[in-house]
Parts: C-alpha cells; structure tokens; sequence
C-alpha cells in the first residue's frame, strides 16, 4: 500500500486557508501519482480544526469544510482518507489551558521541545517548538469530545490518526498530582509519577479506541509514539504500526529495518515512514532526489513494509505538483513490485534476540546487513526451533528460563552468537566481574593489523573452556584528571590480560565487548572485520554474494503460498551533506554471483518489474545465478 502522511500545521496569522483548494486537481494529482491512501487533517499543531466544530476552533482564515472536500475527493477516485487529530501538541489549548500542560517531574515546569515561549514576541524560534499537554483531566476530555464530534460528522472508516502521543514519560501537573493522591500514589516519587502516567494512557488509549469502533468497529486507529519496540505494552492498542523513520532526519539508514522486522512478528500492517522533503516535516520548497525516494520506498518493500511518504500542504491548499512528480515517480515503481512484498515472510534461520538496549540491537542488525544477511528479530516468548542461529546482542536480560531454553537450543545443534552480559554457563562461559576499564584493547590479527586494535569499549571479565580465539590488552589506567596519556586513549600494557576477549566452540561464539554497541557507536573498519569473520567461523550462511558492495543490501521473501521467493539488491551510498544523511549517487553494480540455499525445485529466475529471464544452475539446494547488472534496487523472482 502506497501512502501520504500530508501534514497542514497552519498559522493564524496567514490569509487564505485553502481557497485554492481544487477537489478534482486534488482527486487527479493523488490517482496520478498512484497513492492508495492519505491522512487529511481534523486538527494540527496550532490547534484549529478544518471543520465546522462545537468542540475545537475552526481556523480564523477557512471559510469552508476543507476536511469533508479532501475526503470526498479522495473517494471519488477510490483513495482512503484516514482523518488526523493532535494530541501531545496544540498551541492554541496550551495558551487558552495552561493547567492542560504537562509539567516535568524534575523541573516541576511546563514541558517545552524547542524554543520555550518567551515575551519578547520577535525572538526567532526553533524547529519543532511546542508546548506539550498532558492527556489526563480536562485535556482528556477534550480529545474524546473532538473525537466524537469527528466520529459524527464523517465516515471514521478509513482509520484515525493521533499524533505526538508520547508514552514514555511522568507528569505532575495538576490533575495529574491530584490523581495520583486519589490513587494512593505520591507525586514526589519519580516511580508512582511514571505508574501514574502509564495508567492514564492506557485508559485514554482504551477510551478513544472504544470511542471510534462505537461509530465503525474496523476503523483503524494509531497512536503516532505507540511503536516503540521498548514499550510493547501500548501495542495492543494500535490497528497497525506507522514507522517513523526518517532516514534524513533522523535514524540515518538503518534504523528502519530492524523496527520493522520487529513489529512484522505481530501479524499486523506496518508501514515504513519517510518524507518528500530533503531533511524533515514541514520544510517548504524542501525537495528530495526522486530516485533516493524511490530507493527508500524499494527499501521498504524489501522488507515487506507497506510505504507512507511525508508531505505538507501548503496554506492555500493548492497541492503541489512537483512534490506528487517525485513521489509518483517513487510509487510508479513501487506499484510494479509491491505484489511480491504482500503476504510473504523474512526466508532465513537466523534471528537477533532483542535486548531492548538500542545502540546493541541496531549495532547487530547493521552488521548483519552488512554481512548480506536476512533476519527475523525475536524475544523469550519466541520459538527457537526455526532458526538455525540466533544472536544475542551485549544486553539481553536473560531469565533463568531463557538460560535454560537457550542451553537446550546449543545440544540440539543451534548456534548461539553471545556478547557482554549475554554470557552464562549454559553456554560455556562463566561471568566474574566487569572490567574496571573505560577502554580496553583485542589482540586478534585482521590482514596488516596484527597489533591489540582499540575495542571502543571494554571487556566483561570471565572464564571458559571453549577456545580463546582474542585476547585482551587493558589500558594502563583509565583517562582520568588523576592521570591521562596524550590527548585520547591510554595506550595498552606490554602483556595480555589474563581473561580473553572472544572464545569459541563448535555452536558457541561469545564476545566478551558489548562489540554491537561498540560498533554502533564507532563504525570502525577493523572492528567491523574482527565482528564479522568470528560470527562467518560459525554460522554457515544461506547466500553468498561475490562482486557486491558490502553496503548493499540484501534481502529474502518467501511467499506465504509457497511459490516463489523475491530476492531483493539495494544499493545507494549515504553521504552527509551539511546536517543531512542524503543518497545522491545510484552507481551500477556489474556480475553479482549469487550461491542461494533452496530447498525446492526451481521452475524460473526472472527480474521484475522487467521480465528477463536470468539463467541459473540448481545442483541439490544449492541455485546459482549471476545479475548482469543491477542499479538502485533489482528485484529477483524465484518461482518455483
């Protein structure tokens, strides 16, 4: 499915909202552009609505119902239109509601992002700069009321969007304060302020879904802050999960994947998120290269994610048709490969178990796609007998049952690939103590460097009877005012220490680093090697690439009905430019060779959207082929 998230947070202070809104150009620029779907709003950031309301307050310059126009334009050519409401973010009830705003536990003030509101009315202001409100009393009242306001005024059944829904946090505003002495609870406790706010949301969650589905059961409804992969306990309240992702703005390039490959697990639709613009929301006459737009909705499909691209209308409601030329010619292609995306699942036996610590679990998933591998992402109440090897990044908290299971996985053959905290002794490796280190350094040879290489962090201290493969150097003594060596690093000690940094058996790899967050953090080359040949000497992999970046990007779907798998190849080197991650060059990748474990009986091997055969050879399970050339993004079809 092919999406717009179509913001229009708009002054007051500007004339003539959407009088040159066109219901037909509007119809015909979105149906060109072959988008499926796209959000219109109820109420934005300001704090008007774009409706006749009782509830709100309709914006000082429209003069019409722009809402009910872009619905019925959208539907007259068969395109959804989910309808979205503020919630975290209103102007105009912030300064009419002081006592609706949220106050920061620790400072015991209003919650600001950006700029704090100052008097002098002539100070410029940041990016994003809001005041944040509290969902609890009064304020929660209010969104159940525009809610039904809205649910009464227009057909809810394309879904409802609530925005800047943050749930992690405490408050000690008023009603919150109040609250939690009713409850037994006490403000000046960080603790009871959190169970407080947490308890209000689900409340509010469950108040509004009941609300919506009061008017159109199936109405999908999401939260935009509830697809935190830390906070699993507000999934069940979205419909689906939208991944906010924008690589340009934040997140850069590999944070989407593993968010999405986490959220897949659930059954439910996800979409990937990214933006028109050329770095974030609301960045008028911001444009981005429309083939890097094209790569990041290839991307997504790769994944199996559906696609939402951010734009914002301008004030006069005018769409703009340079910004629906580059996302039409996103979509275009995105519409000749997507059917190859829907009802397919991740083909690999490889999972990283989630640790929740998100430098680690982003650190393990950018090395396995750089390694050219497919994943799926798992926790404890996963099965592991799918999987012919799982990782476990630095910080898994591990229970004494997850031991256990884990310890029953490596006698029945699987592969465990451990690291920091994540040994135990069901594994082969007993824990002593942390090192007392802030830095420390790996002897192990990688091509010229045969000298200890800076690790980026340092070792867990243990024991094992598995084979030490690296070796620990610790620093002198750490950086500190008490003493310091040269301007970084203390260098390393003559001798190694005497407990090692990587050991190995025939199913276990245990690194003694947190060597995913380390990586994250650092993007070392020496460390990236070191990482990626010890976890190659004991997991066998599923596909083998020659002559293909290492930045690619390769990734694997099996169809759901057993009748194909969908090979995908990306590459597009990031660059920064100024305070923005972009994709500027697609260069062409020239005699990719692919060795491909497949247990069935291939028919065909054809590119798509194009239809060209390509020859293989299939002996057993193993199928080769070679791709002549691919650029940006090559889709493989394997039927079979």
């Amino acid at each position: 499915m092919k999406c717009v998230h179509l913001d229009f947070h708009t002054s007051p202070d500007i004339d003539g909202i959407g009088e040159e809104f066109n219901k037909e150009e509007f119809a015909k620029t979105l149906k060109d552009a072959k988008v499926d779907l796209i959000t219109v709003f109820a109420k934005c950031h300001h704090g008007y609505c774009y409706y006749p309301t009782k509830v709100g307050t309709v914006h000082p310059k429209l003069k019409f119902n722009l809402l009910k126009e872009q619905i019925d334009a959208c539907h007259s050519v068969g395109i959804k239109a989910p309808i979205y409401i503020t919630m975290g973010w209103s102007k105009k009830d912030a300064d009419d509601h002081p006592e609706w705003q949220q106050y920061d536990f620790w400072t015991k003030e209003p919650l600001y992002y950006g700029s704090k509101p100052s008097d002098d009315l002539d100070a410029p202001i940041s990016d994003g700069s809001w005041t944040t409100l509290c969902p609890v009393g009064g304020y929660k009242k209010h969104l159940e009321d525009i809610t039904k306001e809205i649910c009464e005024q227009f057909d809810v059944s394309d879904g409802v969007f609530y925005d800047i829904c943050f749930m992690r946090d405490a408050c000690v505003c008023q009603s919150c304060k109040k609250g939690m002495v009713e409850m037994g609870l006490d403000p000046e406790k960080y603790e009871d302020a959190q169970k407080y706010y947490r308890i209000k949301r689900f409340e509010l969650l469950e108040d509004l879904n009941n609300i919506v589905h009061s008017y159109n059961k199936d109405a999908h409804i999401f939260y935009n802050g509830g697809a935190d992969m830390n906070r699993p306990e507000y999934h069940k309240y979205q419909s689906h999960y939208e991944l906010e992702d924008l690589p340009t703005a934040w997140g850069g390039y590999d944070f989407m994947p593993i968010r999405a490959k986490f959220f897949e697990k659930y059954g439910k639709l996800y979409l990937g998120m990214t933006g028109k613009f050329h770095h974030a929301w609301g960045e008028f006459g911001g444009f981005k290269n429309k083939e890097a737009l094209r790569y990041e909705c290839a991307d997504m499909v790769s994944i199996g994610a559906s696609i939402s691209v951010g734009d914002h209308l301008p004030p006069s409601g005018k769409i703009d048709q340079s910004t629906y030329a580059i996302i039409g010619h996103a979509f275009d292609y995105v519409s000749k490969i997507e059917k190859y995306s829907e009802n397919t699942h991740a083909y690999t036996d490889l999972a990283i178990w989630m640790s929740h610590n998100s430098p680690s679990d982003i650190g393990a998933s950018q090395i396995l796609q750089l390694m050219h591998l497919e994943f799926d992402v798992i926790s404890s109440t996963d099965e592991m007998s799918k999987y012919k090897c799982v990782v476990l990044p630095d910080k898994v908290a591990l229970s004494d049952s997850d031991k256990q299971k884990i310890g029953e996985f490596v006698n029945n053959g699987g592969k465990i690939i451990a690291s920091y905290e994540c040994g135990f002794e069901e594994i082969g490796v007993k824990k002593i103590e942390k090192s007392e280190y802030d830095l420390d350094y790996i002897e192990c040879p990688i091509d010229e460097v045969t000298t200890p290489f800076l690790s980026y962090s340092s070792a867990y201290k243990v024991e094992s009877d598995m084979e030490a493969v690296a070796k620990v150097y610790e620093p002198y003594f750490n950086r500190t005012q008490r003493h310091f060596c040269g301007h970084k690093n203390t260098p390393f000690k003559k001798e190694p220490a005497s407990y090692p940094a990587l050991v190995r058996s025939e199913n276990v790899l245990y690194f003694a680093h947190p060597v995913f967050e380390a990586f994250n953090k650092s993007g070392n080359y020496i460390l990236q090697k070191y990482i990626k040949r010890a976890i190659e000497s004991v997991y066998d992999k599923k596909i083998k690439l020659e002559n293909f970046i290492s930045g690619g990007r390769v990734r694997i779907r099996k169809s759901n009905d057993k009748s194909f798998y969908a090979l995908h190849l990306l590459y597009a080197p990031p660059v920064n430019r100024g305070n923005v991650c972009l994709l500027e060059d697609f260069p062409q990748i020239n005699d990719i060779k692919i060795s491909l474990e497949i247990p069935e009986k291939v028919k065909s091997v054809k590119s798509i959207p194009d239809n060209e055969e390509i020859s293989f050879t299939q002996n057993g399970s193993k199928l080769e082929l070679t791709v002549d050339k691919m650029k940006l993004h090559k889709l493989i079809l394997i039927e079979y």
